[in-house]
């Protein structure tokens, strides 16, 4: 695992393990604009989401979008231990410790993978490679990422470029304009 990948994994096991008072404060969105529930809803007229069909969220970290994802079977994985902790303890979802690029499911077992929020958080684009075919072996219906950065504030953050989506739905990202959304139905 490289320096940055163990950089992000300590600041989200801190996260998981701190003195949060809402679930959007336990998955880093404090310092934003972003409102966590107009995302969720976003996300599900993006791909056209029912009450019967059957998500997993991966990096859905201690629930802040998820609290929203009212759906007939969601499933959540996170590779922080203490946010996966905090996850099943406030909301009850069924919720797996893992890493993206390396899913426990078998080929087209949910109808919609979403990952919203993460990617800048992964080591490399390989490993954001790895995921996403991750995400095309999993879904049945189809796939949403999103919060992609062009650019950032931080040398830490993963940036991603739009034309390298090409087979993709890209919007514009859901509160930051320096950051897009991916979609692919399936």
């Amino acid at each position: 695992m490289n320096d940055n990948m163990s950089y992000w994994k300590e600041v989200w096991e801190r996260k998981g393990n701190s003195y949060a008072i809402s679930l959007e404060e336990f998955d880093g969105y404090e310092d934003t604009c972003a409102n966590v529930k107009e995302i969720a809803d976003y996300i599900t007229k993006e791909l056209c989401i029912t009450e019967n069909d059957t998500i997993l969220e991966v990096a859905c970290g201690a629930g802040g979008l998820a609290q929203y994802l009212k759906y007939k079977k969601y499933v959540g994985v996170d590779y922080s231990n203490s946010l996966v902790k905090k996850h099943i303890e406030i909301l009850k979802n069924s919720v797996l410790c893992g890493e993206a690029n390396d899913l426990i499911f078998k080929d087209k077992s949910f109808d919609y993978v979403i990952c919203f929020g993460a990617f800048h958080y992964f080591p490399s684009h390989e490993y954001s490679n790895q995921a996403i075919s991750e995400f095309k072996r999993i879904a049945k219906k189809g796939i949403f990422i999103g919060d992609l950065p062009l650019t950032s504030h931080r040398d830490t953050h993963l940036l991603y470029k739009k034309e390298d989506f090409s087979d993709w739905k890209i919007t514009d990202g859901c509160y930051n304009p320096c950051r897009f959304n991916i979609s692919l139905k399936l």
